[in-house]
């Protein structure tokens, strides 16, 4: 089994998208998923994951405030091959979201 550290990065949008996907036959661990407002007002973050079948929020509407960082997990996500994590804020462009996984093949 090969270990892998990867970080993902996105700038948020109005509509939802996709910031990761597991690839085939990995499991992945995400260690961090956190979200940083860049702007000067609050701004609500949404992130999900989906199992291929349902959507689980991780956070729903989480304000985050002007200039600060949250992290979106307490603490660790176990994700199989082909789930998603998928995040979004009504400010656009206003949110970045830096996820930190680990994958194992």
């Amino acid at each position: 089994m090969a270990n892998t550290f990867k970080v993902y990065r996105a700038a948020l949008g109005a509509s939802a998208s996709v910031v990761y996907t597991v690839p085939a036959s990995t499991t992945a661990i995400v260690l961090m998923a956190q979200a940083a407002n860049v702007d000067t007002v609050t701004a609500p973050v949404t992130s999900t994951w989906n199992d291929g079948t349902n959507d689980t929020h991780l956070v729903k509407d989480l304000d985050i405030p002007a200039k600060a960082a949250v992290n979106l997990l307490s603490g660790k996500l176990v994700l199989e091959a082909g789930d998603t994590l998928s995040a979004n804020s009504d400010a656009s462009n206003k949110v970045e979201l830096t996820v930190s996984v680990l994958e194992i093949t």
